[in-house]
């Protein structure tokens, strides 16, 4: 069962099934860009932004492994020109044509693990932050010189902050053994979906199936 989208001699194509979809039917219908140059684009933007899983390793994203905001910023600097990031974020039909990518072609436990892999991202930027020490005030005796008198005084000394930086790093290891978890059922999912691939495959089972299980559109 072919994807919705997929490179083909290093180029992205979009199968018949995905041509099936009403959202993707009317965006092409309606663009009105030249030779619908802005919903190729398109088709590339969402095949390097969200097409990160698959049994397949050659036809899924090379920008996989990284979270979807750099996913979105490396795929349109490398990928969409003359169309930008806000190109496709404010335009309303390529926002449906993304949530129904997503929703044909994802399963609940891929898209939780996409969505937790920006969150560990985030916070293994924010543990990167915590310093090993931080500056405390500490009060102090010192001669005053004129009077010769011990006043008391404030003073700034580093302490250690490993503590601190310590709990962060316990928490980063929940995040990624949580993380794991979602892979482990992710890759059941792929087995899952891999084996009815074959299924509709078949022509005896096919044969009276239609569209592949996507919703028909009229012509």
């Amino acid at each position: 069962m072919q994807d919705l989208v997929y490179l083909e001699d290093g180029k992205v194509k979009v199968s018949e099934s995905a041509m099936q979809i009403q959202e993707f039917k009317d965006f092409k219908r309606y663009d009105r860009s030249e030779d619908n140059k802005f919903f190729d684009k398109t088709m590339v933007y969402i095949f390097y932004v969200y097409k990160v899983f698959g049994t397949d390793k050659e036809n899924i994203s090379y920008l996989a492994n990284l979270p979807l905001s750099q996913r979105k910023v490396i795929a349109t600097k490398s990928h969409t020109a003359p169309y930008t990031l806000m190109d496709f974020e404010t335009n309303e039909r390529v926002c449906k044509c993304i949530e129904s990518y997503l929703l044909y072609s994802r399963t609940q436990s891929e898209r939780l693990l996409d969505a937790f892999k920006e969150d560990l991202a985030k916070y293994i930027s924010f543990v990167e932050t915590i310093p090993l020490t931080i500056n405390a005030q500490v009060k102090i005796k010192v001669l005053n010189p004129v009077t010769e008198l011990e006043e008391w005084t404030t003073i700034e000394v580093p302490v250690s902050n490993i503590e601190e930086r310590m709990k962060a790093l316990k928490a980063g290891q929940d995040y990624k053994e949580m993380y794991s978890k979602w892979e482990q059922q992710v890759g059941r999912d792929q087995k899952i979906k891999q084996s009815q691939s074959r299924l509709l495959e078949d022509p005896k089972i096919t044969k009276n199936i239609h569209t592949a299980g996507f919703p028909e559109s009229p012509n």
